[in-house]
């Protein structure tokens, strides 16, 4: 996942290279550093002007510098609303030209059935993969990660997930994600290393993990799943911990019935004991 977001974080950058590359300044206009006499915005199709004026640092009566135009692109690029920014000059006027990121139509999931539809959907809402969202290709690519890690968690190491984006008319797009999980890892065989105290029979007694036995069709204790293994290994440590315990507790009672077995002799009485 970081490095999604560090390749992302490059293309936003070489994409803000190439719009101050293509900022387009008339020759007749004189020099790139000018006083902004007025602001205009084109290209917008569901953003407001008011929106960009919001994210633009740049006002009327501002002395506009090539470092000033590498902010403003930069700031207007980190809304998510645009895939294009370009900032451009007529006269005294800043013409800000923007291409807006396309609005998702609509957003269908197929082929889930470990993971109910409903949670899928409440999840990559937040991410911002839903109907009506201001639809973001990088983010569609790190739902198709994560949505592959929560399956591998599962134990279903086979499945496939394709995503598709299909363009619409007016700048919007439909997305339909499509998975099929295929079948689970099951468990051949579960081996202790180091364990030399207890038998290894009493430590795999305790685990959910099993190897495959005659109920396991109907109990599928023999399905790996990373929560699971988790699970076990801290009943791995508790059978430890409880069984040390004990044992100090039993000898500690025994060193203490010795004692009193002691004290007794040498007291000579025959009531003490």
């Amino acid at each position: 996942m970081k490095t999604r977001s560090a390749l992302a974080a490059l293309a936003l950058t070489v994409r803000c290279a190439l719009a101050l590359a293509q900022t387009a300044v008339s020759p007749a206009a004189g020099p790139a550093d000018f006083t902004v006499g007025d602001i205009r915005v084109e290209g917008l199709q569901r953003v407001s002007e008011g929106t960009v004026y919001n994210y633009l640092p740049v006002n009327i009566g501002d002395h506009l510098s090539a470092q000033r135009v590498r902010e403003a692109i930069r700031a207007l690029y980190a809304t998510g609303f645009f895939r294009d920014v370009q900032l451009r000059r007529d006269g005294s006027t800043l013409i800000v030209v923007v291409l807006e990121r396309p609005s998702i139509e609509s957003f269908e999931i197929t082929g889930n059935k470990d993971i109910k539809t409903e949670d899928l959907q409440k999840s990559l809402r937040n991410v911002g993969l839903a109907t009506g969202k201001t639809f973001d290709r990088s983010v569609l690519e790190d739902v198709t990660q994560y949505l592959t890690d929560q399956y591998f968690a599962r134990g279903k190491y086979g499945v496939k997930i394709d995503s598709h984006v299909e363009e619409e008319a007016g700048n919007r797009v439909k997305i339909k994600i499509e998975i099929k999980e295929g079948a689970r890892a099951k468990i051949r065989q579960i081996i202790i290393v180091g364990a030399t105290r207890f038998p290894q029979k009493e430590i795999l007694q305790t685990l959910e993990l099993k190897t495959p036995n005659w109920l396991s069709w109907y109990k599928q204790d023999d399905r790996y799943s990373r929560e699971s293994l988790q699970g076990d290994l801290e009943k791995v440590r508790n059978f430890y911990m409880d069984r040390t315990s004990m044992r100090a507790r039993s000898t500690r009672s025994r060193r203490s019935s010795w004692r009193a077995r002691s004290w007794c002799r040498s007291a000579s009485s025959s009531n003490c004991c």
